[in-house]
């Protein structure tokens, strides 16, 4: 359709924001709003109703308007294991292998697996 003669030359207005990245491993709530260009981390938790305007860290709680942590999932030291793993990427054999412990809740024996395991193969 063509430009309306009075807006002819005008500047436009839209201003790309970047993309938005969502990690592997986020549980977004329902009606959560992630603004553009917002990175969440893996792991990361954002409650129902959120307004994300700036990034998440991997494994923080975040909620509220505009959202802010709440508190982080695990200590930093288990969330440094857990962004080494990468456990999101193993197979499906490795993860049916390790389920168990996944669903312990164990992070530490987690990482022991994953070294002796999965890493050393």
């Amino acid at each position: 359709m063509p430009e309306v003669p009075a807006f002819a030359g005008a500047r436009n207005g839209y201003r790309p924001a970047g993309d938005t990245v969502i990690g592997n491993d986020v549980w977004i709530g329902s009606e959560a709003i992630v603004m553009p260009g917002v990175t969440i981390g893996d792991g990361a938790v954002i409650g129902t109703r959120a307004l994300v305007t700036r990034d998440v860290e991997p494994y923080a709680i975040v909620g509220g308007n505009p959202a802010r942590v709440i508190r982080k999932r695990f200590d930093d030291d288990l969330i440094a294991l857990l962004l080494a793993m990468k456990w999101w990427d193993w197979s499906d054999d490795q993860l049916q292998e390790a389920m168990p412990i996944l669903t312990s809740g164990d992070v530490a024996r987690l990482h022991r697996h994953w070294q002796d395991v999965i890493k050393a193969a």
